[in-house]
């Protein structure tokens, strides 16, 4: 099986310049895509993370969106319906019903869009490195994998439990100040100071995060 992981960037994309104007950041899981008269539409579901106030703007923008035709709404979680011209290639290629998508998209606070696709032969995945590279509004396109692997290297499972609030919020926290960075950006002195807790509670809600989290992406 062919592997292709990329990163991204598109002037005209409907949601990365808003995120990186508000800051968030946003796990994107494809969930369909059909065609109706001159238009695509593309369903996707949306992890939201970041500011509480924040979050509502970008609800806020998605709304009233022209491109967004549907929109559900559940806490930190939307289901959007958008549309998208069919003569814009981009969108074709990109949400080939074909392609098996091994973890969600990650849309970063800077913009840029970290996608993981996969398909049985290559030519597709070359084909739809063509149109991302000759996409108009592309602004930055980098291939950071694509090679060939074997179904359990590129199968990653992302049902992932359901945190209590203030260990999702220390994680959440920790991974956008980089503390997972190599090197570390920050520390927990700083990362407890940004939350508003003592150190060892945020050491302890990072902790049983991490405990909960890791064994379902690591196998046993």
């Amino acid at each position: 099986m062919w592997y292709l992981k990329f990163k991204y960037k598109h002037k005209d994309c409907i949601y990365s310049p808003k995120l990186e104007e508000l800051g968030l950041l946003v796990h994107f899981y494809f969930l369909g895509f059909y065609e109706k008269r001159n238009y695509n539409y593309t369903t996707a579901l949306q992890h939201i993370f970041g500011d509480k106030s924040q979050i509502k703007k970008y609800i806020s923008y998605m709304k009233k969106h022209p491109k967004i035709v549907n929109i559900e709404i559940y806490g930190d979680v939307i289901i959007t319906v958008a549309k998208h011209r069919k003569e814009i290639e981009l969108y074709s290629k990109g949400y080939n019903q074909m392609f098996i998508r091994p973890s969600p998209a990650y849309v970063s606070k800077e913009g840029f869009e970290i996608i993981e696709i996969a398909f049985w032969d290559r030519k597709p995945l070359q084909d739809f490195i063509k149109a991302l590279e000759r996409n108009k509004t592309t602004t930055h396109f980098e291939i950071l994998r694509f090679e060939e692997k074997k179904v359990e290297d590129v199968y990653v499972s992302k049902l992932l439990p359901k945190l209590p609030k203030m260990q999702e919020k220390a994680i959440t926290l920790a991974f956008q100040k980089g503390y997972y960075d190599f090197p570390r950006k920050t520390d927990l002195n700083k990362l407890a100071k940004i939350a508003k807790v003592s150190k060892p509670t945020f050491r302890e809600n990072l902790r049983k995060a991490e405990a909960k989290i890791l064994p379902k992406l690591i196998s046993q």
